[in-house]
């Protein structure tokens, strides 16, 4: 046989180390797949990290405490989701989609997370904030009444309505489950197929403008293509420069009244939630699973560390929370105080969601602000960060609406 003739097996051989170094060599130069990571298992990062991989994208969830964790923003049992938001219709459109979303995901985990409770705005008399609500609430047709003292009294004879001139009725309104809703969120990502880890996640490697990864608290590091902060409070510690002073995070103490005995007048569904404002205000919701009924006193300004402080209610708002009971519940002024929480906003500077990159390095964002109104808002948040983060964005009029501003709260 000639030298230069290869028999059959030498040429297989050949051909597929040939094969092999140009599969190689195709891999090297390829992009790497798309790979997040996203630090957060609360209502803005849980919902992003289930879009991301319900799009397809390998995707990994760290949380330094665990989705509905007693420290989070979105730890509480519940949360209001409400349409009516004065002269802001974005967030008016973006509850009535929520609402679709909230329903859909329920008939898809088979538990229940919304209780259509109603919702009244109540008012020494009727002014502008009113008005603007009811404006976009018609402009939507979102069912809303107006209702004078007497149709409440009428309605409500479980309270009290002294002082009040009128109040704006959404029957649609209602209380989402918080804290259960967040480990729905984070089951339901696991289950297809993403990856959650629990530790305490800060700026790992960069390279040029650009983050490699994110090291852990356990000494481990993850790496990613793209990174999402959606870590509420926690973002200012994460990133002090940037963030300085671009949020604050005040306490807020809410309380839960027993209910007399065989009395289930201030229970779902027999009364709606409530907000008034006075010089600081009030909101609350009816008892919802027998847990009491939600008081909870509204205008705190004491900034709140979510690591560090105490959740112990102070005995300023125990006395704010009673006198409102008694005042305009009589029926619960006796009753005691059946359990209580003490957690934290995330007031952005203009009250506006947070969704941007971070001003050096262009694979991470920054998401955040809650401003004690992003719960509800979840499952279309998720959604909007999600396609930000694949450049897939539907809705390029929203960037200067949630751009980090250049405003900041006084040191």
């Amino acid at each position: 046989m000639p030298a230069d003739r290869l028999d059959r097996r030498s040429f297989l051989k050949v051909a597929g180390a040939q094969a092999g170094v140009l599969a190689l060599s195709r891999r090297a130069s390829a992009q790497p797949s798309p790979e997040a990571v996203v630090v957060g298992a609360g209502a803005f990062g849980g919902w992003t990290a289930l879009w991301l991989r319900e799009m397809g994208w390998p995707v990994t969830l760290i949380d330094a405490y665990g989705p509905g964790n007693s420290r989070a923003s979105s730890g509480g049992e519940t949360r209001q989701i409400r349409a009516g938001y004065e002269d802001r219709e974005l967030y008016t459109r973006w509850v009535l989609e929520a609402f679709d979303r909230w329903k859909a995901r329920e008939a898809e985990w088979g538990r229940r997370l919304f209780h259509e409770t109603g919702r009244l705005l109540l008012a020494p008399e009727w002014n502008r904030s009113l008005e603007t609500t009811k404006a976009a609430l018609d402009k939507y047709r979102v069912p809303n009444e107006r209702l004078s003292p007497d149709e409440l009294r009428r309605r409500y004879p479980q309270m009290n309505p002294e002082g009040i001139g009128v109040a704006l009725f959404e029957p649609t309104t209602g209380v989402l489950k918080a804290r259960e809703g967040c480990i729905a969120v984070a089951e339901a990502f696991q289950k297809k197929g993403g990856r959650f880890r629990i530790g305490r996640a800060t700026l790992g490697r960069r390279s040029g403008s650009r983050l490699t990864d994110v090291a852990l608290s356990d000494g481990t590091s993850i790496a990613a293509s793209s990174f999402v902060f959606a870590c509420g409070p926690w973002l200012a510690k994460v990133f002090p420069d940037v963030m300085k002073g671009k949020l604050f995070t005040p306490r807020r103490d809410v309380f839960f009244f027993g209910t007399p005995p065989g009395d289930d007048r201030f229970s779902y569904p027999n009364f709606p939630n409530y907000s008034e404002d006075d010089s600081l205000g009030y909101y609350g919701f009816p008892s919802i699973d027998h847990r009491g009924f939600k008081v909870c006193p509204v205008g705190e300004k004491t900034a709140f560390d979510p690591d560090t402080d105490e959740r112990l209610v102070s005995p300023y708002q125990v006395k704010r929370a009673r006198d409102y009971v008694a005042l305009r519940f009589p029926a619960l002024k006796d009753q005691p105080v059946v359990e209580s929480r003490v957690c934290q906003l995330e007031m952005s500077v203009d009250e506006h969601f947070i969704v941007d990159r971070h001003p050096a390095l262009e694979n991470v964002w920054l998401v955040g602000g809650g401003s004690g109104h992003g719960y509800k808002h979840g499952p279309v948040l998720g959604e909007y960060v999600a396609r930000r983060v694949i450049g897939q964005d539907k809705n390029p009029e929203l960037e200067p609406v949630f751009r980090l501003k250049a405003q900041a709260f006084p040191a």
